[in-house]
C-alpha cells in the first residue's frame, strides 16, 4: 500500500483541511496535475480552478482562486487566496460577473480600467462556472 499523503489546504483567514489523503489533484497554471504517493518534490503556481483530493474512499472537490503548492516527501501544502465549496457556488451570478469583466475588458486602455483585476474577476468567474457546469467534448 502507497505511503498516505499528509495535505493542509489553507486560505488568508483559515484552515479548510489537514489530513492525510491518498492523492490530489490541483489547477497548476499551465493545467491540472495529480500528486501521488512519493511524488518528486514540487513548487507551483495555481490558478483559479478545482482542487480535488481522494482520502477514505470518498473525493472531496473544492474551488480555490489560485494559489501557491509546495509538495514534498509526502506532504503537500496549498496556500489558497480563496475556497468555496462547490454546492455553494451561484452559476448565474457567475455568469454576470464574467460578463461584467468582459465588458470592462473591452474598454479601450486609457487607464480608467484596471484591466489585471477585471482579467482576475474574469478567470475566477470561468472557474465557478466551469466548476458546476464542466464542458463535455
Amino acid at each position: 500500500m502507497a505511503k498516505p499523503i499528509l495535505l493542509q489546504l489553507v486560505t488568508p483567514d483559515r484552515s479548510i483541511f489537514d489530513g492525510e489523503v491518498e492523492e490530489f489533484t490541483a489547477p497548476g497554471v499551465m493545467g491540472p496535475f495529480t500528486i501521488l504517493s512519493n511524488h518528486s518534490p514540487i513548487v507551483s503556481a495555481l490558478g483559479p480552478g478545482l482542487l480535488r483530493y481522494r482520502f477514505g474512499g470518498r473525493e472531496e472537490r473544492l474551488l480555490i482562486g489560485g494559489g501557491f503548492l509546495e509538495f514534498h516527501e509526502n506532504h503537500g501544502t496549498v496556500l489558497a487566496s480563496s475556497a468555496e465549496d462547490i454546492a455553494s457556488i451561484d452559476v448565474a451570478r457567475a455568469e454576470r460577473s464574467r460578463e461584467r469583466a468582459e465588458e470592462r475588458l473591452q474598454h479601450p486602455v486609457d487607464g480608467t480600467i484596471d484591466y489585471v483585476r477585471a482579467r482576475a474577476s474574469r478567470d475566477r468567474a470561468k472557474a465557478r462556472i466551469a466548476a458546476v457546469k464542466p464542458i463535455r467534448g
